[in-house]
C-alpha cells in the first residue's frame, strides 16, 4: 500500500471485523429480506459471511471482494478482479455500478472509525430493490 495515499488511509480506518445487518426491500417480489453476519476487512480483502433471510428459507450467504488502493481512491474489485467500486475520501460518498442491464446507484456513510453504513437502489428488467446495510466494529 501506498502510505498516505486516500485509499490506503481509508483501508487502515476499517481494517477488522465488524458486525453486518442488512434490511432489504424487494419492490420486485413485493418481499422483506435480511441479513445478519460478519465482515472482515484485511489490507486486501472484503469478506462477508451470515445468514440471509426471507419469508421462505434461511440460507447461508457470503461475498468477497479484492481491496485495492490508489493515490486517490480505494478500488473494490469482484473476485474476477473487474472493477465494483471505487471508495474516496467523503463521509458521505455517490457510487454507480453497472451490471449488465441493472443499475446499481449506492450511498456510503462513513460516520465513525467503529460504524458506517452502504445503502443501494439496484433497478433493472428483474431487479427492482432498496437495500440498506449497517456495520458496527466488533
Amino acid at each position: 500500500m501506498m502510505k498516505g495515499s486516500a485509499g490506503a488511509d481509508r483501508l487502515n480506518l476499517y481494517l477488522g471485523t465488524w458486525e453486518v445487518k442488512r434490511r432489504i426491500l424487494d419492490r420486485f417480489n413485493h418481499s422483506l429480506v435480511t441479513f445478519e453476519g460478519q465482515a472482515f476487512v484485511t489490507p486486501v480483502q472484503f469478506e462477508e459471511h451470515g445468514d440471509t433471510r426471507s419469508d421462505h428459507a434461511t440460507l447461508r450467504s457470503s461475498r468477497t471482494y479484492r481491496l485495492d488502493d490508489t493515490r486517490d481512491e480505494l478500488v473494490v474489485r469482484f473476485p474476477n478482479l473487474s472493477e465494483f467500486i471505487r471508495v474516496g475520501e467523503g463521509a458521505s460518498q455517490h457510487i454507480t455500478h453497472h451490471c449488465g442491464p441493472d443499475l446499481y446507484r449506492g450511498r456510503l456513510f462513513f460516520r465513525s472509525p467503529d460504524t458506517w453504513a452502504e445503502m443501494w437502489r439496484v433497478r433493472g428488467p428483474r431487479k427492482n430493490y432498496l437495500s440498506l446495510a449497517h456495520y458496527r466494529r466488533i
